[in-house]
Formats: C-alpha cells, structure tokens, sequence
C-alpha cells in the first residue's frame, strides 16, 4: 500500500474518523493494528519480522534501564556501579550487534555473496554462490536505524524505557513513517502517543495540503520526469551526451520530488493524527556548498549519522584530519545504507570528497582574507553579491547532480560506461537546434514536468528567504489563493499525473531502502 494509491485513499479515511471517534486511551491500539495491517499489506513476513525487531529493542531498553537504575548508588558501592555499567554496555553492544546483523542478513547478503563470486573468478575458482531471493525488506533501513537511535538513547541515560510495549511498538511501527522515514527519535514520538490530542481543524487543514502538495510533487512532476529519462539511462548509447546531461538534470528533480513527495505526505497523515513528524527537506537545491546541500535535504538522516556515528567518531574534537575522516567514514556509510553496490558506495564518497574539499578551501580563503582584508570571515560573507550566490548555487547542484549519476544507475560499470558515452558523443549541434529536447515526446510533456518544476523552485525560493516551512507560507495567503492554488494542484493531479497501468506501479524511489 503507497500513499499514491486507490487503496491508501480508502485506508487512511478510515483510519482517521474511527481514531477521533474512539476514546483517547484506546488511540494508540487502533493506530497499531491499522500500522500492522498496513505494512502487512505488502508482506505478512514484514511485520513478523518488525515484531521481532520491536521485542529486541523493548527488552534490551529495559534491561539498560534497570542497569542504569541501579548504577545510582552510594560511593561505597562503586564497584558494583562500574559492574552494571558494564552490563548495560554489554546489553548495548549486544543489541547492536544483533540489529546490524539483521539489517546486514536482510539488505547486504546477496551484495558479500555478489563480490565473492566475483573475487572467487580472479581466483579461477569454479565454486559460484547463488543469490537469495527475497531477502530486501521493505522499509528495513529506516526500522533498524530508528529502533537503535531509541537503544543508544536509552544506554546514554537521555531516554527512560518505554514500559508498555505497545506504546514502544506503535513508536516504530506509526504507518506514515514506517516504510521511508522521517527517522524519528523515540523520544519525540513516545510522548505524542502518551498525549493524544483532539481533532483539530487547522492541522487538518495543514495535513491535506501536505498530501496535496506531496501527491503533485510525485504524480506529476517526479513520475513524468521518470517515464521520460528512465529510458536514456537504460540505453544510453542511443542519445547524446546533452541527452543525457539533460537527463541526469531531471533525475535530480525526479528523486527530489518521488523522495520530498513521500516526505510531505507522511507528514501530512501524521499532522491529520494530531503528530509532529520532523521535517525532512528544507529547500535543498537553494544550497550554496554541498555540505549546506546535506544539512537540508533528508535531514533526519544526516541528524542520526551525526549524532550516533560521526559524533561518537570524534566529530571535529580531535582535529581537522581527524574532522576530515570522520566525514569521509559518515558518507561513505550514508551511500552504503542506501543501496547494496558500490555505486551508492561511490555516490556516498564523492559527496564526502566534496565536503572535505569546501573545508579546505573555506580555511585558505579565510586565511587569506584576514591577510588582505583584515576583514572577518563574517563580515566578508555578508558583503558577498548576488551574482556569487548564484554562482555557489550552480555550482553546488553540478557537483551534486554529478553525484546522483551513480545513485541512478543499477551499477558502476553502466555509470562510468554513460560518462564515456557522454564525453565521446556530446552532440554539440543539439545545443544549437535544441534536439536535446527530444527526450520529451510531445510539448504537454514537456509543459507539465517544467510548470511543475516552478511550483517546486518558487516555492523553495520563498521558503529558501523567508526561512519559514510551506504550510506556515501557504496558510499566510488568502482564502482565495489557497483553494485557486490547491485546485489547480488538484487538476494537475488529476490530468497528467503519471499512474502508469495502475496507480499500485509507480513506487517510491526510497522504498528501496
């Protein structure tokens, strides 16, 4: 079941009038059934499987907690202190080790497999391990990282257990986040489920434009865009390297759209549930570094790895070297959590290679600037003109788009194979007759996915300003523009959408993870 789809449209209705008809202390079953039924949906093994993980994870909180408890003891029991610490450590390590083995069994197995046989082949060694079919969870990535936030939370001392398990199991099971984030912290989610709130119509309000806004970004601009470029990155060889220039441009779009898309509709549902949900994306492509790029594109994710990997590392406390391997060891993660090949590997390095490189250059340039200047690095910034800005903008998406060409193509080989096409057969007279458009087959294609790119980057560049979110900027209009405005999103919707056969077709790119 996907949030596009004819059967989220019949579920979440339901969902929603018996929650607010039933009494506040009964909510929370009724949200876990309906979030069981609804990742059951796509495998009754999901939700065995994120029992399991749910059972680890609330006894394991609950051993540390009693652990600790009893840590807080008189200085004359101080070792017997150091004893239980050490037991909630080895609990800690236990758990993680059994969530990362889950996650590595379920997501990485046939890849190890995959590079074995490959090096099995170097070797001439005629033994071949056969793949296992089925093993990709839906959703695993997302389940295991917030399931080991809520440990590691509790180990620190920053987060009393759960003592109801169900409570604890609603945590990682809430539908609107279950399958592609936002990671949340047991933390923000548990006291929400504790204080249910009653109906209100502005959040309401505020969470249907959010699965408006969300249904157009992945209906009409992110599923147009794909029926058009996935075909040039399947045969590469037949197009031009503007082509496929202009191609990787609007995968850029695509994966913001399909991934944003999702974003805003998992918030939305939840705020029509009386829940907060984290923001995901703040006007990413407005960035003007690339590591700005990573603080507001799926921010709960770059939240996590710095608060339970590169913080733990060492961060930026044990000097700059130190600083710079930790953000290559955090990226290099990152691009690994997303897929199983080395193309997410890659993808995930050169994003760190692009944010060591900033470091550098932004301590020779204020090096040089208070040499010459003797100005601050501040007061130098807010003397930069516009024409800079534009040009870190610019050159922060071609770095980034670059980037995502190993993040959209199955493998290296085909990534680095398009790359060569690209440069040995540039179709330099298509820039000056406009052939690269012919990727698009008609003008409405062609009209719907850039109409919708405006909506998507004047609307980023008002909140890019404005510093503000989109419903607090959409619920500042009038009452006219907003229904104009939602009407129009709806007839976009409605009208050129990309359903594909049906509406069950066009899966979330991230659902993968």
């Amino acid at each position: 079941m996907v949030f596009h789809s004819f059967s989220y449209l019949l579920f979440f209705p339901i969902v929603f009038i018996i929650y607010y008809l039933i009494p506040k202390k009964g909510r929370f079953l009724w949200l876990l059934a309906a979030s069981y039924f609804f990742y059951g949906c796509a495998d009754i093994r999901y939700a065995i499987l994120l029992l399991a993980v749910t059972l680890l994870a609330y006894i394991s909180g609950l051993l540390m907690d009693k652990a600790i408890t009893l840590q807080k003891v008189s200085a004359s029991e101080k070792a017997s202190a150091l004893h239980k610490m050490t037991l909630s450590k080895s609990i800690l390590l236990a758990t993680l080790f059994c969530n990362l083995g889950i996650l590595g069994y379920f997501k990485y197995t046939n890849f190890l497999l995959d590079n074995l046989n490959k090096f099995m082949t170097l070797l001439s060694v005629d033994k071949q391990f056969a793949p296992i079919d089925g093993l990709l969870t839906l959703g695993i990535s997302f389940i295991m990282f917030q399931s080991i936030s809520y440990t590691v939370d509790v180990y620190r001392g920053e987060l009393p257990a759960e003592k109801n398990i169900l409570k604890f199991a609603l945590y990682l099971a809430f539908f609107p986040k279950l399958i592609s984030g936002p990671i949340e912290r047991a933390g923000n989610i548990l006291k929400q489920i504790h204080e249910p709130k009653n109906f209100s119509l502005p959040k309401f309000k505020e969470g249907l434009s959010l699965i408006l806004l969300g249904l157009f970004y992945k209906l009409v601009l992110s599923d147009n865009i794909a029926a058009i470029i996935n075909p040039v990155f399947a045969t590469y060889h037949d197009y031009s390297g503007l082509e496929i220039v202009l191609a990787v441009v609007l995968f850029a779009f695509q994966i913001y759209g399909d991934f944003g898309g999702y974003s805003l509709m998992a918030i939305g549902s939840a705020k029509a549930l009386g829940f907060e949900l984290s923001i995901n994306f703040d006007a990413p492509y407005h960035a003007e570094s690339v590591a700005e790029f990573w603080r507001r594109w799926h921010i709960t994710l770059n939240n996590w790895l710095r608060d339970y990997l590169y913080i733990p590392l060492g961060g930026n406390r044990k000097g700059t070297a130190r600083k710079y391997l930790n953000t290559m060891i955090v990226f290099l993660v990152s691009g690994l959590w997303h897929g199983a090949d080395w193309s997410f590997v890659i993808w995930g390095g050169l994003n760190g290679f692009y944010i060591v490189m900033e470091g550098i250059a932004k301590q020779l340039r204020s090096r040089s600037n208070s040499v010459t200047t003797g100005k601050s690095a501040q007061a130098y910034s807010a003397s930069v003109p516009f024409s800079t800005h534009l040009r870190r903008k610019i050159t922060t998406f071609i770095l980034v788009d670059f980037a995502w060409l190993f993040f959209c193509m199955p493998d290296v080989k085909s990534a680095f194979g398009m790359i060569c096409h690209a440069i040995t057969s540039p179709g330099i007279r298509d820039l000056f007759n406009c052939g690269f458009l012919g990727i698009f087959p008609d003008m409405t294609s062609l009209v719907v996915i850039f109409a919708a790119l405006f909506i998507l980057l004047f609307a980023d560049s008002i909140i890019y300003k404005q510093k503000t979110t989109f419903q607090s900027l959409f619920f500042r209009q009038s009452s006219a523009f907003r229904w104009i405005f939602g009407i129009i999103l709806l007839t976009m919707i409605i009208f050129f959408g990309a359903y594909g056969e049906s509406y069950e077709q066009t899966q979330f790119i991230y659902f993968q993870f």
